[in-house]
């Protein structure tokens, strides 16, 4: 088994085995239709003695019983199938009357009938089954690799580019369900169609249905060399791929940018480079697949032009087939193999070309989780909480790859109801510590102690709840701005997500909207500012209820007016709360219990504003470059 083969296994083994009993249905289903379907062709040898019938021929008579009954021994096969030609046609010989013969015709044309109506149910049964499967294993990897990714820290989604992510999680995922599509059915029922047709060969002609089966190692062989060209340029197609979609998404994000350089044309140049990159993967790997098909082409037709001759010669010689019905049926069930077996090879290759997107997908979930909580964790109730603060005790951080650390030696008692505000440069460490708080990261040295617990021994959801965030730019989901303030507390009622607005200052203005709180955020567009849309952030958070607010520059990106707004709607959140606050205007902090200051990652100044001032150190001039600024 090749490592590609086992990537993909290893993908979709947790999300086959909750559907082993259906899967072993669709191959009971399978192979019961191949049968069915290929037994119809062991009726043309009864039809055509039917249709043609030289003299009145006794039923041992027909065929190649004779060297069936050599290979077996003993009659066995020659017995089973001259009792199987008597049950079809109901009579010891097909009699010379034209009337007698047309009741026999039509005894195997209702026979064929029937078992086209049982095939036909068989296969139905087998696609609806097959495709049901399918759609809910892919539907499981997707929920499974969702859950996946929204465990992983922001240190990865930080680093991870979006349009590649965006790639994975839709077009690999997309191509991996063909790969299940693809081997539930085609996988599954070409290669039973085949068994089929070389079983009910093997009854005609013994000796001429082993010859073919010699061949087909030798074809399976070669289209498995080929299939690993496939698979390789599979990778770098779907690579290639992840990059165009980086570079469309990263132009619609900037769109402002791009039109605002007039760089429009730029960009498209840069993406179809991309695009250009995608298509010469691409045919390297079309070239492979095309190689593949080709081979399989030219290797079963000659294989059938080389069966033709030997089976030829041998009738002449030795009389292989006595009968030409025999000889009919036998080629027809062998053609049959052929096709079969090049819808499997293309099948094949079809799947290696989706393993690119399996090995894509694979490194994702082998992602490590760096935030997780252990089998013991502890649940703490929000309300008690922050009863003792949150104190940092000799914390340090430093991020992979870099030399410096974030943040050195940091020691700091958050007291309950305390609010606390850090400043300093950009760079500085502000918010590496929020996020250490939010338990975003966990740092690489001391501890977080909140209720006299390591912050990593309590369950995240129980912390979770003991916070509510409100961030620098605020998000808002493409829903309605009641769901969207409802989602810091689900199940909130109209009252209380109305009564949230009131206090955030943003209520007013959606009672004035032609739909109110069922007004869709996407179809408000630009009637949304950055400070309504961000009062209705801070509603969301009133909502929640949670005992500590961390709140990461509110106010930074607005202008004063829609400041003045979004400082009334804070200074409201903030009361009766343990507040942690990071500020980038200083004139909002001004009545903080207590300030911080960060320089490189350290605390180097600590105390209320009027403090700081009269010290003359790091505060009093970032405040003084602010006054001049």
């Amino acid at each position: 088994m090749t490592a590609n083969l086992r990537t993909t296994l290893k993908l979709l083994a947790p999300h086959v085995r909750p559907y082993l009993g259906i899967l072993g249905l669709v191959l009971a289903l399978g192979a019961l239709g191949a049968s069915a379907q290929r037994g119809i062709f062991l009726l043309l040898t009864p039809t055509w003695e039917v249709l043609f019938p030289a003299d009145p021929v006794a039923l041992g008579s027909l065929g190649a019983a004779g060297q069936a009954q050599e290979l077996v021994g003993g009659g066995g096969l020659g017995a089973m199938r001259d009792g199987l030609m008597r049950a079809v046609l109901g009579a010891e010989v097909v009699p010379a009357d034209p009337d007698a013969r047309l009741a026999m015709l039509f005894r195997v044309g209702a026979l064929i009938a029937a078992i086209s109506v049982l095939a036909a149910v068989v296969h139905y049964f087998f696609l609806y089954l097959a495709r049901w499967a399918a759609l809910r294993m892919v539907v499981s990897l997707r929920v499974s690799l969702a859950r996946h990714l929204m465990g992983l820290s922001l240190r990865y989604h930080g680093e991870r580019k979006f349009g590649d992510l965006l790639s994975r999680i839709s077009a690999d995922v997309s191509t991996t369900l063909n790969i299940v599509n693809n081997t539930l059915t085609e996988l599954v029922q070409e290669p039973l169609l085949a068994v089929a047709s070389l079983a009910f060969a093997f009854l005609i002609a013994p000796e001429a249905t082993l010859l073919v089966a010699v061949g087909l190692p030798i074809l399976a062989w070669s289209i498995g060399l080929l299939a690993r060209k496939v698979r390789k340029g599979s990778v770098r197609s779907h690579t290639t791929l992840g990059a165009s979609v980086q570079a469309l998404s990263q132009m619609f994000q900037g769109v402002r940018t791009v039109k605002a350089f007039g760089a429009e044309e730029r960009e498209l140049e840069r993406y179809r480079e991309m695009n250009e990159g995608y298509v010469r993967a691409t045919m390297r790997m079309v070239r492979a697949l095309a190689f593949t098909n080709a081979w399989t082409i030219l290797y079963s037709h000659v294989g059938l032009a080389i069966l033709l001759v030997v089976v030829g010669v041998l009738t002449i010689k030795s009389g292989l087939f006595q009968h030409d019905g025999d000889m009919l049926t036998f080629f027809m069930l062998i053609s049959g193999v052929y096709s079969n077996i090049k819808r499997t090879a293309r099948a094949v290759t079809r799947a290696n070309e989706a393993v690119g997107a399996s090995q894509r997908l694979q490194e994702v979930l082998d992602e490590v989780p760096e935030i997780t909580e252990g089998s013991a964790a502890i649940a703490i109730e929000p309300g008690k909480a922050l009863q003792a603060g949150v104190e940092l005790r000799d914390v340090s951080f430093t991020y992979a790859g870099s030399a410096a650390p974030a943040l050195a030696d940091i020691n700091l008692h958050i007291k309950p109801g305390e609010t606390l505000a850090l400043v300093g440069h950009s760079g500085s460490g502000k918010s590496t510590l929020m996020d250490l708080v939010a338990r975003f990261i966990d740092p690489t040295a001391g501890s977080i102690l909140v209720g006299g617990h390591d912050l990593r021994e309590l369950s995240l959801d129980s912390w979770c709840a003991a916070y509510a965030m409100v961030g620098q730019d605020p998000f808002l989901f493409h829903t309605t701005i009641a769901e969207n303030i409802e989602y810091g507390r689900p199940g909130a009622g109209e009252a209380e997500v109305a009564a949230a607005a009131r206090m955030a200052n943003i209520h007013e203005f959606i009672a004035e909207l032609p739909e109110g709180y069922q007004t869709n955020v996407a179809d408000a567009g630009t009637r949304l500012s950055g400070g309504q849309k961000q009062r209705i952030t801070i509603a969301r958070a009133l909502l929640k209820e949670a005992p500590l607010l961390l709140l990461d520059e509110a106010t930074s990106a607005l202008d004063p007016l829609a400041e003045a707004a979004v400082q009334e709607a804070l200074e409201r959140l903030m009361a009766n709360h343990t507040v942690l606050v990071i500020a980038h205007r200083l004139s909002t902090i001004r009545n903080a219990d207590r300030i911080v200051v960060l320089e490189e990652g350290r605390i180097v100044e600590q105390g209320s504003h009027a403090d700081l001032l009269a010290r003359g150190g790091v505060y009093a001039g970032l405040q003084e470059t602010q006054l001049q600024s």
